[in-house]
């Protein structure tokens, strides 16, 4: 009997485990569809701010003018998925260009390699591809310890993706297992970033 009931009571607990693996990342989905929604509808609100050259945080300018759930809301500069991972939105302002980027912390949980981590990664970029429309690239940074230095992947969203660059609405999900598998378990700044073009 007790053997009987210690296979049930392991079986449960996995069973449980995942139903809530797969009710967080349907919750983190919506969460950055409101997010990325929200972004792209004020992408051109910040005229106003693009003659300060630099970086120039937004995170809080969002937050105040009531497009970030509450639930989202966690920390100063910052705001918080339901996984817990750090997201900031801010404008880089160089001769280069001009972007809007949200983009998750560099210190991101997601450094560390495990099969959990993986669906968290496949699963933003799976929303990304579901914006492909309003987003300009999705990019990552990884660090290789042989060469040390820092090298990203990017892809384009729809008015971006010319010619051989690789497209967001055209990823299966190989392509996307691919991207994420490169990107979990950097040991340094391992960040996903999801930018749009403002002139």
């Amino acid at each position: 009997v007790l053997a009987i009931i210690g296979v049930l009571s392991v079986g449960a607990i996995a069973g449980y485990s995942k139903a809530m693996m797969k009710y967080k990342l349907n919750k983190q989905a919506e969460q950055l569809n409101t997010v990325i929604n929200a972004v792209a509808r004020n992408a051109h609100s910040f005229d106003n701010l693009l003659a300060n050259k630099g970086y120039i945080k937004l995170t809080n300018t969002f937050v105040k003018m009531g497009e970030i759930p509450v639930e989202m809301q966690c920390r100063t500069d910052y705001i918080c998925d339901v996984f817990n991972q750090f997201w900031l939105i801010n404008i880089l302002n160089y001769d280069t260009g001009k972007t809007l980027n949200l983009s998750i912390d560099a210190t991101s949980t997601l450094k560390n390699k495990s099969a959990d981590n993986l669906e968290i990664c496949r699963n933003i970029i799976t929303v990304a591809k579901e914006n492909s429309d309003s987003i300009a690239s999705v990019s990552n940074v990884t660090y290789n310890q042989d060469s040390d230095n820092y090298s990203s992947t990017f892809l384009y969203g729809d008015a971006h993706c010319l010619s051989g660059r690789p497209c967001l609405r055209n990823l299966s999900l190989d392509d996307i297992y691919n991207f994420c598998t490169k990107f979990t378990g950097g040991d340094k700044m391992p960040q996903i970033k999801i930018t749009w073009w403002i002139k």
